[in-house]
């Protein structure tokens, strides 16, 4: 029994399940088919909220650098316009006389405007006497297709011939796949055009010739269309001018340009069209008031970005960068990947346009993106290099829209957007400033020297102008920078999209002069850190720290210095090669400390090459070195201080330089290495090269004591609150491998270069300070053939670089300066009557110290005055966006 109820049971729920799923079938179903198009069916749709970037601090923490200004947007939301044409139409007229925006009105037939005194004056009175004033004539051109004869067309070609200059046919043929035929078909269609379409009128006889050949009826679709009159419409008079179009339907079309933007955007109803961003304060507020009445638009918060101080400081613009749209190759970079596959397929997709991208799958953002297609990204300098902190993440609001797109409750946020960190940078804002003007003065005095050097020297007339230079000023024991200058500079404002006109001027000048003068300047170039530069004598530091750990020589050890080596080419017998010191002047015998003073190109030479093999000029008692250090060793101990390799500060466009080795030059020039070339690699020249930023942190690392810094740019990340969300500390890259006694000998060779050697703008007397540093002067560009002092021959010659990097105060090291004039070493000793003085200034400044007014005897006299110091005044704060707009 309890077997058969249970099967009773199992039937009746089997029986039910059937009944359940007819109902569905026959009722349910039909009901959902009567909704399928209903605008009732509601769907949830999803809209991004962009955050605002973070701003950028001096050292100080408070001088604004990078400054986020909150903006209002005007956009409309499609959906939410008014479906009545006229109410739609009087919406977009009231935008357009509010924000400025010109609307065209058509009056077509224009015979309109001339024969009716009526509608003349109201448009008159409705748009004003200087509006019709400059109301233009448009006579339209006219084309007409019709179906010719064969017999038809030799007339045809005849009457085209005698009225070229006006009428013109074009034969279109099918074939039977209505592809083009290669021969003309019997049946030929001719596209008749007759430009302008007045021709008919004042030219009697092509009319007379059409009817002839055509007959009356064939060209009734010739006559002219009628002429129409466009007048631009005052924004102020928008609202007349759409008054009088509905008057006046019949004649007169009013077109707005907005209107035209709304329905040209392809994108769902429910998202917005920007119509005009960074509309004033008081618009903004009036359309948020009259919402109501205007239906479909919509205010929301965006930014623009502003650089207070980069006007009056443009060296700072290397250092900040700037930001822009983000193209399709960083959307593909930045945004993760939904899965391998689609990761993949938008890497090869994406390969000849922007090369090999990995992707990254983050499985938590597969709903929203990082970037959207018209986002703004960082493109150079810190805001490029600390985009992710500055960006910060974008929020989410939900929308709910009918079956049409439009939206049946306003947008409510899911996830609101997280605005971008703050940056306090290492920059000291008034250093900055001030070294700046300084070695603007110091370029500027390079530049006029040039110009008025005397007959002598009347080839230097012809250098190229002196422009250019770099200026970088570091903590010793931390590796900060506080300063880092570029020059030639432009203020990084001009990135904003309404100084588009200045921005082509600038970048893209149509004078082929200053293309040119653009192209040798390199103005996008940051020298700091992408130049690469021969580094001279400067490079004698290292080259004697080398040397002391390597056992090559001691503190003690005098090597001959007779002002030049001769050698004799060792596969060439009677051919003599000679390296000289940058004056001919007999050092005698010297040791290190006085090698640096007096920056002997022969001792260290002699030191990394040996002066024993092939020299002819010295005496066997004064040949003690014999191989020297060799190029192996060199670019070994040269790869200790950084030299080589990237120094990893967090900017993007670094360039790594150069330390040339045999295997080098064997695969780059197809040559095998020389002892003259590890000569000319010991003096700083031949191929070797380095960047600013490179010298002046490895000479950074020989006042320290031995400590490589990675060179640091930013000191804290903090929130919109100020507090500190990551403190950034000083990143010791590697103890340098040298005994911190030879790191002192070389020290003390330095500080002789200033108390003792020709850099005398540098010593305590005439600078308030205790420095020590090296100079160098770097040979660059082509050689010039100019005639020997006594006439009797030529001689070759280039124009060189002006270098000095030093450190102080001697005793304690606080800061390392380095300062490069480019093209300017061999005005009067450049190197030491103008870098070594425009280094002792920016000293100066930094320790807030006045020179000796008068200077003492014996000083360099007739420089340019010290930089008054300044205080950076402090953006007014931007105005926080009123309730009502909306995020981004």
């Amino acid at each position: 029994m309890k077997r058969i109820r249970g099967l009773q049971i199992t039937v009746l729920l089997i029986f039910a399940i059937l009944i359940g799923r007819l109902y569905q079938l026959q009722l349910v179903d039909a009901q959902a088919d009567q909704y399928r198009y209903s605008t009732a069916v509601r769907v949830m749709r999803y809209l991004p909220m962009r955050p605002m970037r973070g701003e950028i601090f001096a050292g100080d923490g408070r001088t604004l650098l990078a400054q986020t200004v909150p903006i209002y947007t005007l956009a409309v939301r499609p959906a939410d316009l008014p479906a009545d044409p006229l109410s739609r139409a009087q919406v977009f007229a009231h935008l357009s006389q509010v924000i400025g925006i010109t609307s065209t009105l058509i009056i077509s037939p224009a015979a309109a405007f001339e024969r009716d005194p009526v509608l003349r004056s109201d448009l008159v009175q409705g748009l004003g006497a200087e509006a019709i004033a400059r109301a233009q004539r448009i006579e339209p051109p006219l084309t007409a297709l019709l179906a010719v004869a064969p017999d038809q067309r030799p007339a045809l070609d005849a009457l085209t011939a005698r009225y070229n200059q006006v009428v013109q046919f074009a034969p279109q043929t099918l074939d039977i796949d209505g592809a083009p035929a290669l021969a003309p078909s019997p049946l030929l269609s001719v596209t008749l055009t007759i430009s302008p379409a007045s021709a008919l009128q004042y030219n009697l006889a092509l009319r007379e010739d059409l009817e002839r050949m055509l007959g009356d009826r064939a060209i009734e679709p010739l006559e002219a269309p009628p002429v129409w009159l466009r007048i631009d419409v005052p924004p102020s008079a928008t609202l007349n001018a759409l008054r009088l179009s509905t008057a006046y339907s019949d004649v007169i079309t009013l077109e707005n340009p907005i209107a035209s933007l709304v329905d040209q955007a392809n994108i769902p109803g429910y998202q917005t069209v920007t119509i005009r961003e960074d509309i004033p304060h008081s618009i903004a507020l009036a359309l948020i008031e009259n919402a109501a009445t205007l239906r479909g638009v919509v205010i929301e918060q965006d930014y623009r970005r502003r650089y207070p101080l980069s006007t009056e400081t443009p060296s700072l613009s290397y250092i900040l960068g700037y930001i822009g749209r983000v193209n399709q190759c960083e959307l593909v970079r930045q945004n993760p990947a939904r899965s391998w596959m689609s990761g993949l397929l938008e890497s090869i997709g994406s390969s000849i346009e922007c090369g090999i991208i990995q992707k990254q799958i983050n499985p938590y953002e597969l709903g929203l993106p990082r970037y959207l297609p018209d986002d703004r990204i960082g493109k150079f300098g810190v805001e490029a290099s600390y985009e992710e902190e500055l960006r910060g993440q974008l929020g989410m609001q939900e929308v709910l829209v009918d079956a049409l797109g439009r939206p049946v409750r306003p947008p409510q946020t899911i996830k609101a957007p997280r605005d971008g960190y703050n940056l306090v940078l290492t920059i000291d804002a008034q250093l900055q400033r001030q070294t700046e003007q300084i070695l603007r003065n110091w370029i500027e005095e390079s530049e006029r020297r040039r110009q008025t050097m005397p007959d002598r020297f009347a080839y230097k007339r012809n250098y190229d102008p002196i422009r250019s230079g770099v200026a970088i000023v570091v903590e010793v024991k931390t590796g900060r920078i506080l300063a880092m200058v570029n020059w030639p500079a432009y203020d990084n404002n001009i990135w904003d999209p309404t100084r588009a006109a200045e921005l082509q001027e600038l970048f893209f000048p149509r004078d082929p002069e200053k293309q040119k003068e653009l192209a040798r300047l390199s103005l996008q170039v940051n020298r700091a850190i992408s130049g690469q530069y021969p580094p001279g004598s400067t490079l004698k530091q290292f080259d004697a720290a080398i040397a002391l750990q390597k056992g090559i020589i001691t503190e003690n050890t005098r090597i001959r210095d007779p002002g030049k080596l001769l050698v004799e080419d060792q596969y060439v017998p009677g051919v003599v090669y000679q390296y000289v010191n940058a004056s001919s002047r007999d050092n005698g015998m010297i040791d290190v400390r006085q090698a640096l003073k007096v920056s002997s190109n022969i001792f260290f030479m002699s030191v990394a090459g040996g002066n024993r093999e092939n020299v002819i000029n010295l005496k066997p008692d004064e040949q003690i070195i014999d191989k020297g250090l060799g190029i192996t060793a060199l670019a070994e101990g040269l790869g200790w201080f950084g030299f080589g390799e990237l120094t990893g500060v967090h900017l993007r466009g670094e360039e790594a330089g150069r330390v040339p080795t045999p295997a080098w030059k064997q695969r780059v020039l197809r040559s095998a290495w020389t002892t003259g070339d590890t000569y000319n690699a010991a003096i700083g020249q031949g191929n070797l090269e380095v960047t600013p930023l490179q010298l002046v942190m490895a000479s950074a690392a020989i006042a320290n004591g031995g400590f490589l810094y990675r060179p640091q740019i930013v000191r804290a990340i903090t929130d919109a609150n100020g507090n500190v969300v990551r403190d950034i500390q000083p990143e010791l890259i590697r103890r340098i491998p040298v005994d911190p006694r030879h790191l002192q000998v070389v020290r003390e060779g330095m500080r002789l270069s200033v108390t003792e050697g020709s850099n005398i703008a540098a010593r305590d007397q005439c600078s308030g300070l205790s420095i020590a540093g090296k100079t160098g002067t770097a040979e660059f560009g082509p050689l010039i053939t100019i005639p020997t002092p006594d006439g009797r021959g030529t001689r070759e010659v280039r124009q060189s670089h002006a270098w000095f990097v030093g450190f102080a105060p001697y005793e304690d090291p606080e800061i390392e300066v380095l300062v490069l004039v480019e093209g300017a070493g061999d005005m009067n000793d450049g190197s030491a009557t103008i870098a070594v003085p425009a280094v002792t200034q920016i000293m100066q400044a930094y320790f807030g110290v006045t020179p000796p007014d008068p200077l003492p005897r014996g000083c360099q006299q007739g420089m340019p005055p010290l930089p008054p110091r300044f205080t950076p005044s402090s953006p007014e704060p931007a105005a926080n966006p009123q309730p009502g707009g909306q995020r981004r």
